[in-house]
């Protein structure tokens, strides 16, 4: 599902729509901090925590991109929800 949001993101991006990339960066950001705070030391959940490090790092990729061609900038100062 993860693999997903970040394919999602990249695609938006294709289709030039600059605002979803940031809405599913602000989703997965807080998926993760609530993952941070479980004990999953052999527990099955972690594979899915541990592949969702990786789609964290991909859309944090498309996000930087876009900040640094300005598009982000537009998008934020859009109108947020």
């Amino acid at each position: 599902m993860m693999y997903l949001q970040s394919r999602l993101a990249v695609n938006s991006v294709t289709a030039g729509d600059y605002n979803r990339p940031l809405r599913i960066s602000n989703f997965i950001n807080e998926l993760d901090s609530g993952f941070r705070l479980l004990n999953l030391k052999n527990d099955p959940l972690r594979k899915r925590y541990d592949g969702l490090k990786y789609d964290v790092k991909k859309i944090e990729e498309v996000v930087y991109d876009l900040s640094i061609r300005g598009l982000a900038k537009e998008s934020e100062s859009g109108g947020g929800k």
